[in-house]
């Protein structure tokens, strides 16, 4: 990638325009402050635009939800990559105050227009097929989502499902959907999501199995002959948001759990236990070690057997398959049953060891870094410096998937802030409780 800045918090404004009623105004010389937000974990991008205004704008427009915002930014005029140019539905103002006799701030919130469309309708149609031609027949059918707006990953589902989605709104009905989809391996990591690119369905296997956008280091900034691109790479600020929370794991049945079913066809009831390697080895990682620690509780069971730990009950068609009856009368239902054994206890899981452990990082302005996106973190050891040994702190390097991101464009500047999260290590290593811990805490809390 060739960029050629002066300084890495440097951009261009192309255009940031609003479309009103009357005719598009340039807002480019009045606002102060623009910050644009997408994650992993939302249907649609979102943000706002701070506004200094000394020309009334506010007393002559409605705000009502009929402006649009026009923004296109670049870091240079060379790199592609690293521009953003999107539209976007203004649906409220708010924090309005005078700032001097002539001027006064207020703050407009903006959104994809499709979350506003969605708003206004409902799903309640029957549909055979996959999950993912369900999404993009939703996408496509309801939201009329632009073809050019379609730029992100779509990866198939496994399996031809038989499904009525249940009179919800668009966007709540791929959610919905993107919750019950498994990959080939029959793994429940799919999400839905728009980034930079466009909208997205696709697996955290496939997003973690992606080359990394950048390597994020730390290092002294807008030195002199310094490349670029290098530039680029340093970051300002890094904050350790989880590290690994034993009690959220616990109960959310990352390290171990049980799935009961009920089917009220054959009226059976199925017990599943499911382990941390169950949900864990069946999708790919971004580093070779799983974030797990081997803990023993006080009776000797490994925190990966504690199947009571947590439980998932849900009616199923699991046994279907072995009714003979069912074989007979409707053969094609077995085939495209909710496999719900899959993926209602699984999902929870998958992504709560995920979150396990996340970092916050403040990088110079880049629109390439968005929700989906890989970056290594390259953090160094806090402490005494042993020559000999390698600097890097194993415990927070690796590679990372950024799950949000804030994008902060001003006068000055352009910042962004990522959340990355990662549910794997760089360690050599599986950590394990020794007796001698176990021993240790109850032998002190008898004295």
């Amino acid at each position: 990638m060739t960029v050629s800045i002066k300084t890495s918090l440097q951009y261009k404004i192309d255009e940031v325009v609003l479309v009103t009623k009357s005719g598009k105004i340039d807002i480019s010389s009045i606002f102060t402050e623009i910050n644009i937000f997408d994650s992993l974990l939302m249907p649609v991008m979102s943000g706002n635009i701070m506004i200094r205004d000394s020309l009334n704008l506010s007393g002559q427009l409605f705000f009502d939800g009929s402006e649009a915002l026009l923004l296109s930014f670049k870091k240079d005029d060379k790199s592609k990559e690293l521009a953003f140019k999107k539209s976007f539905r203004i649906y409220k103002q708010s924090d309005r105050y005078n700032d001097g006799p002539a001027t006064v701030k207020y703050l407009l919130h903006f959104v994809s227009d499709e979350l506003m469309y969605s708003d206004q309708q409902r799903v309640n149609q029957s549909y055979e097929a996959t999950y993912s031609d369900i999404v993009k027949s939703i996408l496509l059918d309801y939201l009329k989502v632009p073809k050019n707006n379609l730029g992100g990953i779509y990866e198939n589902s496994l399996g031809i499902k038989k499904i009525i989605v249940p009179n919800l709104r668009p966007l709540e009905a791929i959610q919905w959907c993107s919750k019950r989809a498994v990959d080939i391996n029959s793994s429940a990591n799919f999400m839905f999501f728009q980034n930079v690119t466009g909208y997205n369905f696709v697996s955290l296997s496939t997003l973690l199995s992606q080359k990394e956008v950048i390597d994020v280091k730390y290092q002294t900034k807008n030195i002199e002959g310094v490349n670029s691109f290098k530039e680029m790479q340093g970051a300002r600020y890094l904050e350790v948001l989880s590290l690994n929370d034993a009690i959220d794991k616990t109960r959310a049945g990352v390290n171990a759990g049980k799935f009961i079913g009920f089917d009220p066809i054959t009226r059976s009831i199925t017990t599943k236990n499911i382990s941390y390697g169950d949900h864990y080895t069946n999708m790919s990682h971004g580093n070779k070690t799983p974030n797990f620690t081997s803990i023993q509780n006080r009776d000797g069971m490994e925190n990966s057997e504690a199947f009571n730990s947590r439980k998932a009950v849900s009616i199923f068609g699991y046994e279907k398959q072995f009714s003979e009856y069912i074989k007979k009368k409707d053969p094609t239902s077995i085939s495209k049953e909710e496999n719900i054994e899959n993926w209602y206890f699984q999902r929870k899981a998958v992504l709560k060891n995920l979150m396990s452990k996340k970092l916050k990082i403040v990088m110079p302005g880049n629109f390439q870094l968005s929700s989906g996106f890989n970056v290594n973190v390259d953090a160094p050891q806090i402490g005494v410096f042993n020559k000999s040994a390698n600097d890097n702190d194993k415990s927070i390097s690796g590679k990372y998937i950024i799950i949000a991101s804030r994008q902060i464009i001003s006068f000055e500047k352009h910042e962004t802030i990522i959340e990355v999260a990662s549910g794997s290590s760089t360690l050599d290593f599986i950590p394990t409780s020794s007796r001698e811990e176990q021993r240790e805490i109850l032998e002190y809390s008898t004295v």
